[in-house]
């Protein structure tokens, strides 16, 4: 019998004859209408709850799911109504689209629960529900596509036998395979969990295996009428309850093998009541658990039996809202105790995560880097009092040979008391360069804003010459966080270095560095002289190298050690004039 009013207008004898179809008994009917407009009202007001939690974890999907499960109980309740008329082929047209975004719903939690994707992400959203969208649009423009009315037949819920198409058959194969598949990935995350996830795990497992069960109990035949979108609603109250009134998705334990497994600390996580109800890998070896399971209900206190320094700590902390504390010190070892709540911000705490980690190796590098500072103090100290002791024994018999020399003139040839003279005049700057190297190398503590162009004025001051030519290309209100009477010598000893290292005359440009994108990163002092050779620039800065016979051999090592002892770097080169760079980098090295 070929039904083809589907899209006609019906006539008087059509509805006649569906009213006399509709009212031919049905012993389940009633029962299975009432258990429909039960599960409608649910419905309604698990889509409220829903909707007023959509920020909780797991309620997104479950908005989904329970949307389609609406739908779904909708079309089945309207169509009891309807039984038997014509306006049956239209309702069913949105059957597919409701037990699609059921079953979408469901497998979406899941993935979102065992950590495959949190949150779902809209590719995997969209691709998951391509199918059921697609088989949807078909139902709506021709029911046909999916099932084929062949006649009236009056124990059915609609009043007519249907034979099923092959988009139909596809249809619901998808359907029950996105469900054994989020069995399986839920049945996979029980077998890897402790007992208290399994709790969890188990009751999505059963939340669907009620669909599914109650599918192919209709589609084999075993029962008269279709329980899908009752037990659809079902499985959205059990997940609504799990996650807006315990909150057990508020601790999924997303990537718990790969996180906190690998976390080197110890994780204890608690629930409400100061529970156990997780020890990761390294909480069980400090506590010595071989089982996570063995501890699990545990109160806190239990687990810290043998640990007081951590019980204390713990419900310090706790008592005071303060996460960081200092280190606690416990059998010859070194820890720090946090403790995190858990659960979405500004509601109630739902649990608790202690993570002890071992800083006892961090402590005793933190003790020897201490007592290495205080001995280079302590040497600094020493050194700087011997310097300063040798200065002064120094100069007064350096003194003493420069007034003799002074006597000497005119009564002595004068060659020989230039030599002397001269050779005094050496001594005292090799003493000057050695009391000012004892220091250059001490940390800038306080440094200030220095305007490198004024310091570069003052320190020309001292060294210039008819011979040498200087080249500034700084601005006035370029600065550098500095000690400034050591900066000035670093100029000084460069400038220096250009004279009496080349044949006169010498131009000296000094300019600033800039990095990659354009900010200031330095300095650097460059001339147009021989230049040094390539070989010798890693040499140059060690304590008394010098190519000059009257050269101390401290000018260069003097600037290394000041500029280090600022934080910076300093690198020899070529110029573009052919002669010796200085590049001074104040913000690293670009």
């Amino acid at each position: 019998m070929d039904l083809t009013f589907t899209d006609d207008i019906p006539t008087v004898t059509d509805y006649a004859n569906a009213i006399v179809r509709a009212i031919m008994p049905v012993p389940w009917l009633t029962a299975y209408r009432a258990l429909l407009l039960l599960s409608f009202v649910v419905g309604l007001f698990l889509l409220y709850q829903a909707a007023m939690h959509r920020d909780r974890p797991g309620a997104k999907p479950l908005f989904v799911l329970v949307t389609g499960a609406l739908l779904y109980v909708s079309v089945k309740l309207t169509v009891s109504i309807v039984r038997g008329t014509p306006t049956v082929f239209v309702v069913t047209r949105f059957n597919p689209l409701g037990a699609g975004l059921a079953t979408v719903g469901f497998f979406l939690l899941v993935i979102e629960y065992t950590g495959i994707e949190n949150p779902v992400s809209k590719r995997t959203s969209t691709g998951v529900v391509l199918v059921p969208a697609v088989v949807s649009a078909l139902a709506v423009i021709d029911l046909e596509y999916l099932w084929v009315p062949v006649g009236p037949d009056s124990s059915t819920l609609s009043g007519y036998a249907w034979e099923f198409t092959s988009v139909a058959l596809a249809n619901q194969l998808y359907m029950n395979l996105l469900l054994f598949a989020g069995i399986g990935l839920l049945v996979r995350r029980g077998i890897q969990s402790p007992t208290v996830f399994r709790v969890q795990v188990g009751a999505l497992i059963l939340s669907a295996l009620g669909p599914l069960v109650g599918n192919l109990a209709f589609q084999f035949g075993y029962v008269q009428f279709n329980l899908t979108p009752v037990m659809f609603m079902s499985s959205g109250v059990l997940i609504a309850w799990a996650i807006l009134r315990t909150g057990f998705l508020d601790l999924i334990p997303i990537g718990r093998e790969t996180v906190l497994d690998q976390f080197d600390a110890s994780v204890v996580t608690l629930d409400k009541d100061h529970r156990v109800i997780d020890l990761n890998k390294r909480g069980r070896q400090l506590f010595d658990v071989d089982d996570a399971d063995t501890v699990v209900g545990d109160h806190i206190d239990e687990l810290f039996a043998d640990h007081p320094t951590f019980r204390e700590r713990y419900w310090t902390v706790t008592a005071s809202d303060s996460r960081h504390e200092p280190p606690v010190e416990f059998d010859g070892s070194y820890y720090t105790v946090e403790v995190i709540p858990l659960g979405p911000p500004e509601e109630t705490t739902l649990g608790r995560s202690i993570i002890i980690r071992d800083i006892t190796e961090q402590k005793r590098r933190e003790q020897e880097l201490e007592e290495t500072k205080r001995t280079l103090e302590r040497s600094n100290e020493k050194l700087d009092q011997f310097a300063g002791m040798v200065s002064h024994d120094l100069r007064n018999p350096l003194n003493v040979i420069k007034g003799r020399a002074e006597l000497l003139r005119g009564e002595a040839p004068d060659e020989h008391v230039e030599t002397i003279e001269n050779t005094a005049d050496r001594m005292e700057t090799m003493i000057d360069d050695l009391l000012t190297l004892s220091r250059a190398g001490e940390s800038v503590d306080d440094p200030k804003p220095i305007s490198l162009a004024t310091v570069v004025s003052d320190s020309w001051v001292a060294v210039s010459s008819d011979d040498i030519e200087l080249e500034v290309d700084l601005s006035d209100d370029g600065k550098v966080e500095a000690d400034g009477d050591r900066l000035r010598h670093v100029f000084e000893n460069l400038f220096r270095n250009a004279s009496e290292h080349n044949e006169p005359p010498v131009t000296i440009r000094v300019g600033t560095l800039s990095d990659e994108t354009g900010s200031v990163s330095g300095f650097f002092v460059a001339d147009d002289g021989a230049g040094i050779p390539e070989p010798d620039r890693k040499e140059v800065f060690e304590h008394g190298y010098t190519t000059n016979t009257v050269g101390t051999g401290f000018g260069l090592s003097i600037v290394e050690e000041i500029v280090e002892g600022h934080g910076w770097t300093i690198s020899v080169g070529e110029s573009d004039a052919g002669g010796a760079r200085f590049d001074v980098y104040t913000t690293g090295k670009s």
